[in-house]
């Protein structure tokens, strides 16, 4: 069984996480929320270093892209569908970073979701890293990905080749 990671400060991890939750916190800044009033940014590292930011965007018939999807699909659409590692920041819209720096924003179930399909295509489920920003921007917590979603269900799940998926057919 996994244990919660720790809160730690943001400049005690690698200088490419460090890069990735600043990203996280600029996207979040994008968000369009005028009804939950709840802005969330997201960060893809890919292994060429490059990183894919996404916010969430909300509309009157109070459906949602979350910022995860934002990003992995933003990624795609820029031919990246692999990844090594996510960065996620949410806060209420507007927030100054002053206050709490214990609350972070996980990704919901089907971003998660997402993320695994990720990180099959990327061959590094068991590798692939979840950063969670703090409200005041100063810590953060490192999951493997593989410690959020226990008994993934994957795209070789419903017999699909993964080798096929990985060469964009």
């Amino acid at each position: 069984m996994s244990v919660t990671p720790l809160l730690k400060p943001i400049t005690q991890f690698s200088k490419e996480l460090q890069k990735l939750a600043e990203a996280a916190v600029r996207a979040q800044r994008q968000a369009y929320c005028p009804y939950s009033n709840f802005a969330v940014g997201a960060a893809l590292q890919h292994s060429s270093s490059e990183i894919t930011v996404g916010c969430n965007y909300e509309n009157c018939t109070l459906q949602s892209c979350c910022a995860e999807r934002c990003a992995i699909v933003k990624a795609n659409v820029e031919g990246k569908r692999t990844a090594t590692a996510v960065a996620v920041y949410g806060a209420p819209a507007g927030w100054q970073g002053v206050g709490d720096g214990t609350v972070v924003c996980p990704p919901c179930g089907l971003c998660r979701q997402l993320l695994v399909e990720v990180a099959d295509l990327s061959d590094n489920y068991n590798t692939f890293q979840v950063l969670l920003v703090s409200r005041d921007f100063q810590n953060g917590k490192l999951f493997l990905l593989r410690d959020l979603m226990i008994e993934k269900f994957g795209p070789a799940d419903v017999g699909v080749d993964l080798a096929v998926l990985r060469q964009g057919k």
